[in-house]
């Protein structure tokens, strides 16, 4: 709920007032949790415009290249949250263990194979 809220521009705050409101009273929310996102909403109607001009900033001066890993980044991160939301937070794990043994593996692979590269150059395969 936190992650849509903070998705939320400035101007539509009030709907998510208006709906922590109406989950608190049909019963979705508790209490607790209700001061908690209301307490979120006012921090991030407070802090906004410096974090607009932090990060506009840091976008004017950054390098491409750092920009560029920040974008990889953000994709990999929106990837794992899909695939949370479809396939559970355990599934994903796995998914991403395995993944990244494969990496691994190929990365291992490559070294090895420009290291024995001049061999082959060299004697050749018969």
């Amino acid at each position: 709920m936190m992650t849509l809220l903070s998705w939320l521009p400035s101007e539509y705050m009030v709907l998510g007032i208006a709906l922590i409101g109406l989950g608190l009273i049909v019963g979705l929310i508790r209490l607790r949790r209700a001061a908690a996102l209301l307490g979120f909403i006012v921090l991030l109607l407070l802090t906004g415009p410096f974090l607009d001009l932090l990060l506009g900033v840091l976008f004017d001066r950054a390098p491409w290249w750092l920009l560029l890993l920040l974008g990889v980044f953000i994709v990999f991160s929106l990837l794992g949250g899909v695939s949370r939301f479809l396939i559970g937070r355990r599934a994903t794990a796995h998914m991403v263990g395995s993944l990244a043994a494969d990496a691994v593996r190929f990365v291992f692979r490559m070294i090895f194979g420009l290291i024995a590269l001049p061999f082959r150059l060299a004697f050749g395969r018969r």
